[in-house]
Parts: C-alpha cells; sequence; structure tokens
C-alpha cells in the first residue's frame, strides 16, 4: 500500500509539473479587440440654427411702397395656383415670417384659395448692417439659389416653402404651401424683381443722341 501511495503521488506530482509547463511555456497573446471602422457620410450634416433670425432696426430701414398687383400680377400669381385670389387690407400676425418685413415699414401681399392654400410676397429694405446679418444667417440656416440671380436663399418650414432674395439692400420674401422646391417661386421672384427694378436689361435699344454703324453687306461677285 506505502509503494502504490507513492507512485501515486509520483505521478501527482509530475502531471502538475507538466500542467505547470504547459501554462508558462509557449505562452498565447490575447488577441485585441479591434472595432469596425464607422463609414463617414456621404454627404456633411447641416444643424438647423435653434436660435430665432436676426432682428432689425426698423428706424434704419427704407420705406418700400408698391401696390400688390404691381409686385406680383395676377396672371403671374394664377401660373402658381389659378384659384389664388388677393386678401385686400392683409397684415401679417406676429408669428408670421412677413411680418418682419411689415415692421420694417415694407409692403406685404397675400393670395389665397378657398381650400386654405396660401402666398405671400413681401419686400423692404433695411439698413446694409442688417442685409448682411440676414444673408449670413440665411447661409446657415437655408440652402443659395443661384438660379434666382444676385444672393438668394430657399427653405421648406413645416410644409411651406419660402424663398428670401436679395439685391443690395433690397430683400423680396416669398412663402406657399405650393412651393416644394425654388423652381416653383422663380416666376413669381422673377415678376417681383421686375416690378422692383432688377429685371433684365433691355437690350439693342441705342442711346439717345448716339449713331449706330450699318453692317456691310458682302455681294458676291
Amino acid at each position: 500500500m506505502t509503494t502504490i501511495r507513492r507512485t501515486a503521488q509520483v505521478a501527482a506530482a509530475l502531471l502538475a509539473l507538466a500542467a505547470l509547463a504547459g501554462c508558462t511555456s509557449n505562452p498565447v497573446a490575447a488577441k485585441p479587440y479591434t472595432a469596425s471602422p464607422t463609414a463617414a457620410p456621404t454627404t456633411p450634416v447641416v444643424a438647423t440654427p435653434t436660435t430665432p433670425p436676426p432682428t432689425q432696426v426698423a428706424a434704419d430701414a427704407t420705406p418700400v411702397r408698391i401696390k400688390c398687383h404691381a409686385l406680383a400680377p395676377d396672371a403671374v400669381v394664377q401660373t402658381v395656383d389659378p384659384a389664388f385670389q388677393t386678401v385686400k387690407g392683409w397684415t401679417p400676425s406676429g408669428d408670421d415670417p412677413s411680418a418682419r418685413l411689415a415692421a420694417l415699414n415694407g409692403t406685404t401681399c397675400a393670395w389665397s384659395t378657398s381650400a386654405g392654400d396660401l402666398l405671400e410676397v413681401s419686400v423692404a429694405k433695411p439698413s446694409a448692417k442688417d442685409a448682411t446679418a440676414l444673408k449670413d444667417d440665411l447661409v446657415l440656416r437655408s440652402q443659395s439659389v443661384p438660379t434666382f440671380g444676385g444672393e438668394a436663399y430657399f427653405q421648406v418650414v413645416d410644409h411651406v416653402g419660402q424663398a428670401d432674395v436679395f439685391r443690395a439692400r433690397t430683400w423680396l420674401f416669398l412663402r406657399s404651401n405650393k412651393f416644394f422646391e425654388p423652381g416653383d417661386a422663380s416666376a413669381v421672384v422673377a415678376a417681383a424683381l421686375d416690378a422692383l427694378g432688377y429685371g433684365p436689361k433691355p437690350t439693342g435699344t441705342p442711346t439717345p443722341g448716339t449713331t449706330t454703324t450699318p453692317t456691310p453687306t458682302v455681294t458676291a461677285g
């Protein structure tokens, strides 16, 4: 029995040494976990500013007075929706963006339908400082629209398209639930700019007091 016990003890000791050797020889290092890189977005995400648009000083603005049917002729308005009718005596409410132009002694006009559709066209002339602040703010919260010419922007707020168009200090503002993209407002923008004196200049009209030289005609001999 003593011999058997000693033999078992020796065997157990040998097994322990073998296990110890297995733990310390040729150790395998733990493989570090590397997360797959997240793909960068294809287009930058621009956060809409949570601050309200800048305010303007009414005392520094130049009043703008123009008849609504001249600013946006009926024929042009009805290309947006034939059912639009002028809202006579309209004054924008305090939460209406057009109220900002009314506060600058500008002209504000509105059209509506029996279904509740709306169109607003307003124009004002803030100070040069305020106009610059407006443009800087629109760069952050809106999209530039080169097709309108000059400096212009378009955005959709609560399902209503808004266009801001600047010619120097003159600020033209339009909004309608019929404006889904800039092209929807282009006809009204062009008509309003023309009424304000910013339309395309006529060509080919000679200046009084000047003469034109006729183009020579070549006759085959």
